[in-house]
């Protein structure tokens, strides 16, 4: 009695039947991805197996079986951050692995604040037609189950959370857009969600006036008041204690009634895909600000530089991962397009001398569209409010943008200040290097922070250092340093 108190020290549960009948459990089998210590074959089930081997067509043997078979394994899934595609795969691909590997139970541990609700859709689809138990567990201490968080926790087969946990807010905000006006639209679409919800909430004998009142209301509790409201079965501090007070339980699942083995279970945790970290990776506010951010550095750097090429790929690159996240989350379309005026004009600072006023205000543009980039009330999404790109990212994208374009500022306002006192002489002597090739007709070169016509007697290849010898009105003569 005392070892099984110390066990269960600091969880609380909902009043439940456990089983008395213990039920055979299948033999373990080796999880897939889940690293090689997760699903070590027993000593003694290798002897036995060798024994047994060893007594073919030599005669009767008998020997001891075990007395108690070694647990099945747990897997263990992690949500956490937005729920997305790439989340969503992964939950779902680690639902379908459990039930053809043989585990315990899945155990989900969330904190998000949630996401789209089409993914959530698909996961709850997946807890809901599992053919082994499912567990979602809200934690660490601090974590949340925000707005589709609510889902997903109300959708498992047994649902705990830690201590200093909450969980609520799920009331779907729907923008405008529609031909109908916005009123209408959006009680349309708390309808539905509160209907489903209701309807998972059923299912899994959880209360569903709350879970109604999450998404109309957008009532939050934490974990106590949720224990005690009837929304999840018990509160517990970490997942060993978890699995310790779940061992014993009767669930239902797709195939059946399953009586829960997990005292003692190891812990297997199944990894996402590179793709779905991918996918999942951008669905997050900040790294998709980054993309953007390092997309727009990437091309000013090539201007600042023509024919570098490595910042004109990365920033190319990095653009097209950041609209690709765009689509992955709440984004306000005014914020896009603010991002890219703020670029434009930062590039207009190249070629046109605005004595910095380009360049300021492209900055307080990226920055404005940066705070402003991700819109909760997006329709298609369940996120919490404060879901979104954090000022300790823009500010530092917005500030190497500004000192960029200062320091272009700087050189060409000092390159056509000297040409005002010196004429288009002071030119001569000077260094640059060839922006494409040069010869005799045709042919650019990057001077003081501009781009020159220039010409030379001979071929000078791309990127090479030339000298200007002679200036003819707007072209330069220039020959190859050597």
């Amino acid at each position: 009695m005392g070892g099984s108190q110390a066990r269960h020290e600091g969880v609380r549960t909902r009043p439940c039947e456990r089983a008395e009948e213990v039920g055979a459990p299948r033999a373990p089998q080796r999880l897939k991805e889940a690293g090689e210590d997760a699903m070590r074959t027993p000593a003694k089930t290798i002897l036995l197996a060798l024994l047994a081997l060893a007594t073919l067509g030599a005669g009767r043997v008998t020997f001891a079986p075990p007395t108690q078979a070694a647990p099945l394994p747990v897997a263990l899934v992690e949500l956490d951050g937005s729920v997305n595609p790439g989340s969503a795969d992964y939950l779902v691909r680690a639902i379908q692995t459990a039930e053809r590997e043989g585990v315990a139970a899945v155990v989900i541990r969330l904190d998000t604040p949630g996401g789209m609700l089409e993914s959530t859709r698909e996961i709850v689809k997946a807890q809901l037609a599992a053919r082994v138990p499912v567990v979602v567990w809200v934690g660490p201490s601090g974590a949340r189950a925000g707005s589709a968080g609510v889902f997903i926790t109300v959708a498992a087969h047994l649902a705990a959370m830690a201590p200093a946990t909450n969980i609520g807010a799920a009331h779907p905000v729907q923008a405008g857009g529609g031909e109908e006006p916005d009123e209408t639209m959006a009680e349309k679409v708390t309808n539905d969600t509160a209907a489903w919800a209701q309807g998972i909430a059923a299912q899994r004998g959880r209360n569903g006036e709350w879970v109604a009142d999450a998404v109309r209301k957008s009532v939050s509790v934490h974990a106590e008041q949720a224990l005690e409201l009837g929304v999840i079965d018990l509160v517990s501090p970490d997942l060993p204690s978890l699995l310790e007070a779940i061992d014993g339980r009767e669930v239902t699942t797709a195939a059946g009634t399953v009586v829960l083995r997990t005292s003692g279970a190891q812990i297997a945790p199944l990894r996402p895909s590179a793709r779905e970290r991918l996918l999942d990776g951008l669905g997050n506010p900040n790294v998709a600000f980054l993309l953007l951010g390092l997309g727009v550095l990437g091309l000013l750097a090539e201007l600042y530089h023509p024919g570098t090429l490595f910042p004109g790929v990365l920033g190319a690159v990095s653009l097209a991962l950041g609209l690709l996240a765009t689509r992955m989350l709440p984004v306000d379309t005014a914020a896009i397009v603010l991002i890219f005026v703020g670029a434009v004009l930062i590039a207009a600072e190249f070629f046109v001398t605005s004595w910095g006023l380009l360049a300021v205000a492209g900055a307080i543009c990226l920055g404005v569209g940066g705070f402003l980039l991700i819109d909760p009330s997006e329709p298609g999404f369940l996120v919490d409010r404060d879901f979104g790109v954090q000022w300790g990212l823009v500010l530092p994208i917005v500030l190497v943008v500004a000192a960029l374009a200062a320091i272009v500022v700087w050189k060409v306002a000092v390159s056509r200040t000297g040409r005002q006192l010196t004429g288009a002489q002071g030119l001569i002597g000077e260094v640059g290097v060839a922006a494409e090739e040069i010869g005799p007709e045709k042919g650019k070169a990057f001077l003081h922070g501009e781009l020159w016509e220039a010409r030379s007697t001979g071929s000078i290849a791309k990127d090479v250092q030339v000298k200007v010898e002679r200036v003819e009105g707007l072209v330069v003569t220039v020959v190859a340093v050597d």
